[in-house]
């Protein structure tokens, strides 16, 4: 506008979704009506907000009809709006010759009558076709500027991002769920007495079988198991918010997705509620269901189960009916959890290469779901550079991630950070395809790499006395009793946590209150030190040249930099046996010496991240206050368990507050 004199109208390309309220994936307090409440929420505040930012604007335009022009459509929706809805009596004869101020009324008159309940009377996309009007007929009367600078312009762009729903609820549920749910359906429709039992192949059969019929599984007024009613219920709810507000579903994400049947049951699911049906070689499902690929194992299968269900029939029904686009989500937490920093990372790297080739050859257009956390164990860390670092096959425009709730506060309270945020992660979509390097000669460095650093990471959680170690020496206990996080902390009894039931989130969140942050960085010693022994050069060159290097190593420089050792062994006094305790600590500190060394080799710096000299200043001025807050916790802890404090609830509290201290000293918790 400033340098040419015109206005460039870009489109929308930036949209919100939310999980609060539709992510049930192990947590039971997310049930059907809670949805069902959460989506009458996103309405409410979304038009809450119009209203209030409508009457400021009937206040700004004043106009009258003697000093302008009234189009005709503008004329033509008073008329409609006059025979449709019922205004006040006193604003029908104040605004008798304002116009502009008539037609505003009667909108939020409407939203008004939508918000009560009344979704008929309005939808989102006449709302917005008002306003347009009203910004067509300014423009004709050379109140442009009024558009463009205005209010009325934030609430175009408001009205076209946010809708009537404000961010499309995502639904996500484990596939163990639908599973049971599938089996009890067919237990009590009679069509197979153990379903769980057969096998894949047999499975598919079966279920593509039933989805091509058009019939029912459940009679009319039959009782089934809490449930099997649930999943249902919660089907039933994501029929009811289509038909009155399409946009306000997001996906349908399947956790733990390790066969086709995974995908297939929810649209059978589906089906029992008449959310699926098909019509000759039509089929109709409005809902995209993302498979969610999360462990080692998966991601190094995911190409091999999307070809499958690509080349599934009635699976290709569906894709041709969502306009061939699959959504697909990779988690990043549970991977690294599993098998270590640098194992995950280039098993994710490669699965999305997979994934891109695999959805290219049968003509699918790709949109990738990153599950991001706020840490670098868990897909955290620099965003901009993250998605230049992705492979090239996936380059295409299109990207989801996660934003966390602890980072958000960071990265959203401030305008200022917003944008910036906002703009660096918009920059790289854009020059990614660009940028993205040749991986060729890369593959066998970082196989190796993968493979010794996972080695070196199994050996140290995998010890017979690791568990104990890790339950005795860090406050994980504390992080159990913590209202914060959005599930349990643990799969099962949290009484009886061990390593595969505890979640990825308090797993790096114990770790991080340490100051060891293991999961940002651990396996680096015994991955990258034979490597720069013999291959210092090619390393040198793949940090220089390669972005996907770049950004595994800085990310890992950068929680090493943040780590304390020093801090980290007080700790160690904790453990339930003190040679135990040592022991373990001595490996995890030799690895990262031997880690660090080789870091500082491959980057050429002297200190570890000492690139970002602001960075560095920030660390070492939270140090001292942070260690504090570590020894403190310490000390508490050794009361608690040693029952030296009379009054326990206060013991509690002051060690729960000191969980939050570190945290925000650290500025990341899992």
């Amino acid at each position: 506008k400033q340098p040419y004199g015109e206005h460039l109208e870009v489109p929308i390309f930036l949209q919100f979704r939310s999980w609060i309220g539709g992510d049930r994936d192990g947590n039971p307090n997310v049930t059907s009506a809670i949805t069902r409440k959460t989506f009458s929420m996103h309405r409410r505040t979304v038009l809450s907000r119009y209203l209030r930012d409508l009457h400021e604007l009937r206040r700004d335009l004043s106009i009258s009809d003697l000093r302008l022009t009234v189009s005709d459509r503008l004329h033509e929706s008073i008329q409609m709006d006059e025979g449709e809805v019922t205004l006040a009596g006193h604003e029908n004869r104040l605004y008798i010759r304002e116009p502009f101020r008539q037609k505003l009324s009667f909108m939020m008159q409407r939203i008004e009558l939508v918000r009560e309940g009344e979704h008929s009377v309005y939808d989102s996309d006449r709302f917005l076709a008002d306003l347009k009007i009203l910004a067509d007929t300014l423009e004709q009367n050379g109140y442009a500027d009024l558009v463009v600078h205005g209010r009325l312009g934030k609430i175009l762009l408001q009205a076209q991002v946010f809708g009537f729903h404000m961010a499309a609820l995502d639904i996500r549920q484990h596939s163990r769920i639908h599973t049971h749910a599938v089996d009890t359906l067919f237990k009590v429709s009679r069509v197979c007495g153990n379903y769980t039992a057969m096998t894949e192949e047999a499975k598919l059969e079966l279920l593509s079988e039933e989805l091509s019929n058009p019939r029912p599984l459940l009679p009319r007024g039959i009782q089934v198991d809490e449930d099997l009613q649930e999943v249902l219920n919660t089907f039933t709810v994501i029929r009811d918010v289509i038909q009155s507000s399409p946009r306000a579903l997001g996906s349908y994400v399947v956790s733990m997705t390790h066969a086709v049947s995974h995908i297939l049951e929810v649209l059978l699911l589906a089906k029992e509620v008449g959310l699926w049906h098909t019509e000759g070689e039509a089929v109709y499902f409005p809902v995209d269901v993302v498979p969610l690929f999360e462990t080692i194992e998966d991601l190094d299968l995911a190409g091999v189960l999307l070809t499958k269900l690509f080349e599934n029939p009635i699976y290709r029904q569906h894709l041709g009916h969502r306009d061939n686009m699959q959504e697909i989500m990779l988690g990043y937490s549970d991977s690294n959890k599993d098998g270590g920093y640098w194992m995950a990372n280039w098993a994710l790297h490669k699965a999305q290469k997979t994934i891109g080739n695999i959805c290219k050859d049968f003509g699918v257009d790709l949109r990738l779901f990153h599950g991001r956390g706020g840490t670098v164990g868990r897909g955290g860390g620099r965003a901009g550079q993250a998605i230049i670092a992705m492979p090239r096959i996936i380059h295409n425009g299109r990207i989801r991630f996660t934003e966390q709730g602890e980072v958000i506060s960071f990265r959203y309270a401030l305008p200022a950070i917003a944008h910036r945020h906002l703009e660096q992660i918009v920059r790289a979509v854009l020059i990614a395809p660009l940028r993205a390097a040749d991986e060729a000669g890369n593959a066998e460095i970082m196989e190796r790499l993968s493979a010794a650093s996972m080695k070196n990471y199994r050996e140290l959680i995998d010890d017979p006395e690791f568990w104990s170690w890790y339950v005795s020496c860090t406050p994980i206990e504390q992080i159990s009793r913590l209202p914060i996080a959005s599930r349990p902390v643990s799969r099962g009894s949290v009484n009886t946590v061990d390593f595969d039931d505890l979640r990825a989130i308090p797993w790096g969140f114990a770790w991080t209150q340490t100051r060891y942050i293991v999961p940002g960085w651990y396996g680096a010693g015994d991955g990258l030190t034979a490597l720069v022994q013999d291959h210092a050069p090619i390393l040198k060159r793949m940090y220089k040249e390669w972005p996907f290097f770049q950004a595994v190593l800085d990310s890992a420089q950068l929680e090493m930099a943040r780590a304390r050792l020093d801090i980290a062994s007080e700790y160690v006094a904790l453990a339930a046996d003190p040679e135990v305790g040592q022991r373990i600590h001595d490996q995890i500190v030799e690895d990262f010496n031997k880690g660090e060394a080789a870091i500082l080799e491959i980057t050429g710096s002297e200190r570890l991240y000492g690139h970002v000299p602001v960075f560095r200043k920030s660390v070492e001025l939270r140090n001292p206050y942070s260690d504090i807050l570590n020894l403190l916790q310490i000390e508490l802890i050794r009361r608690s368990r040693n029952k030296l404090e009379a009054d326990e609830k206060r013991l509690a509290r002051a060690l729960l507050l000191s969980v939050n201290g570190v945290a925000a000293a650290m500025q990341s918790t899992g």
